[in-house]
């Protein structure tokens, strides 16, 4: 699951997400995503095996001392957080949600989901989490949904 390159200077960085979506590559994302009228650092995720990129924006909450992880596709959203240097998957907050609730439910992968509530309990760098959601996301979603992306 490690990175090959840091995501800085228009750099990519790869790894094998260990799933049927093959190796992924993440860069920086030419069309950000934006919430509350704040542009968030966006990535695109691509996998080899799968036709969609993936989009990740970034949220830092400083009154919150968290990061939202904000995972989107055109049919499928999860947020993934890191608070307290714990860092998981949850559902997307109302705040955020864009799918309807009902749709997203029909697809996730209930046990990935809750496997997936606590990922790692120590610090670590925007990179390092980046990796971990390019290997943990694609079991979320059920496997009659993943010929759709």
């Amino acid at each position: 699951m490690g990175a090959t390159a840091k995501i800085k200077d228009g750099k990519a960085m790869t790894g094998n997400s260990l799933t049927e979506f093959g190796k992924y590559t993440i860069v920086n994302s030419s069309s950000p995503m934006v919430y509350n009228d704040q542009v968030l650092e966006t990535y695109e995720l691509t996998y080899e095996n799968i036709t969609n990129p993936i989009r990740i924006g970034v949220l830092c909450e400083d009154d919150k001392k968290c990061t939202t992880f904000i995972v989107r596709t055109d049919e499928f959203e999860i947020e993934y957080a890191c608070r307290n240097h714990v860092f998981g998957v949850k559902k997307m907050e109302p705040r955020f949600q864009e799918l309807p609730k009902e749709e997203m439910d029909l697809k996730l992968d209930r046990v990935a989901y809750y496997s997936q509530r606590v990922i790692c309990q120590n610090k670590k760098s925007q990179d390092d989490l980046l990796g971990l959601i390019a290997c943990y996301f694609p079991d979320l979603v059920k496997d009659e949904y993943q010929a759709s992306f």
